[in-house]
C-alpha cells in the first residue's frame, strides 16, 4: 500500500512518454540485483530502496493495464 505521496509519483511514471517499458525492466531488475547483494552479503537493506522498489513496480503495472483492452475487438 502507498502512500499518496508516492502513489503520484507512479501515476506521473506511467503516464510519462518519456520512460520506455525497457526502463522500467531495466531499473526494476537493477533494483533487485542490488537487493540481492545486500541480502547475500547481509547488509542492512535500506527502507529507502524498498520504497523505490515498490513506486517503480506500480508505475510498470499502471503502464501495462493502460494499454490493456480487455475488448480489442469491440463489445459482442
Amino acid at each position: 500500500m502507498l502512500n499518496e505521496e508516492a502513489r503520484a509519483l507512479s501515476d506521473s511514471l506511467a503516464h510519462s512518454h518519456e520512460i520506455s517499458d525497457y526502463d522500467f525492466w531495466r531499473a526494476l531488475k537493477s533494483i533487485e540485483d542490488e537487493l540481492y547483494w545486500l541480502e547475500r552479503n547481509r547488509r542492512p537493506i535500506p527502507i529507502d530502496l524498498i520504497y523505490v522498489r515498490a513506486i517503480v513496480r506500480t508505475a510498470r503495472q499502471k503502464r501495462i493495464f493502460l494499454d490493456f483492452d480487455p475488448l480489442p475487438f469491440g463489445s459482442y
